[in-house]
C-alpha cells in the first residue's frame, strides 16, 4: 500500500488529466486531506530532516571532504544541534 503522500503527490500531478474527486475516490482518500497536503506537503519531520541535512553537508564540504560522521556529529554538537 502506497503511503497518501505517494498519492496526493500522483494526484497533484495528474489533476489536470482527471478529475480530484475520481482520483480520491479511486485511492481511498479524502478530498479535504489532499488540499490540506496541498498547503503543506512536506511534513514537520522532513523540514526538520532538510534543515539538517543542509547542516551536515556544510560541515562536510568546510572538512575538505574528509569529515566522517562522528567528526559531523560532534560539529553539529558544537553548533547547538542535538
Amino acid at each position: 500500500c502506497q503511503q497518501p503522500r505517494v498519492k496526493y503527490g500522483f494526484i497533484r500531478d495528474h489533476q489536470d488529466e482527471f478529475s480530484i474527486t475520481t482520483m480520491c475516490r479511486l485511492f481511498k482518500l479524502r478530498r479535504s486531506g489532499f488540499y490540506a497536503w496541498l498547503k503543506k506537503p512536506l511534513s514537520d519531520r522532513a523540514l526538520e530532516d532538510n534543515r539538517l541535512l543542509k547542516l551536515i553537508k556544510e560541515f562536510y564540504v568546510a572538512s575538505g571532504g574528509t569529515y566522517g560522521s562522528p567528526w559531523i556529529h560532534a560539529d553539529l554538537r558544537e553548533a547547538g544541534e542535538q
